[in-house]
């Protein structure tokens, strides 16, 4: 494990995401961020960026990410998960029930 702690926020936005890992940053956390929206390469700021589609069926994409965060800052001590995938179905075709709220 890495001296240092490491977070690793998947789903990483311009706005929930990258807050918590400003927040982390300042405890002394190294921070991976990964987000469809992120250019790779490490930033100024100091943070790893990953360009990730977490809808993606496939999981290879998240197992690389993890293996290039475990390579350039050690194994993550915590991961957010904070990915999001629309859906614009009803509630009623989701879940077989009507809405009454």
């Amino acid at each position: 494990m890495s001296a240092v702690p490491v977070l690793f926020i998947l789903g990483a936005g311009p706005k929930i995401g990258l807050s918590v890992g400003q927040a982390f940053a300042a405890k002394g956390y190294k921070v991976a961020l990964a987000a469809r929206s992120l250019t790779e390469g490490l930033g100024e700021d100091g943070f790893l960026r990953f360009k990730i589609d977490l809808a993606s069926p496939d999981p290879a994409g998240i197992q690389k990410a993890f293996a290039k965060v475990t390579e350039k800052f050690g194994i993550p001590s915590v991961v957010v998960y904070n990915g999001t995938y629309p859906s614009f179905q009803r509630f009623q075709e989701v879940t077989g029930r009507a809405y009454n709220g």
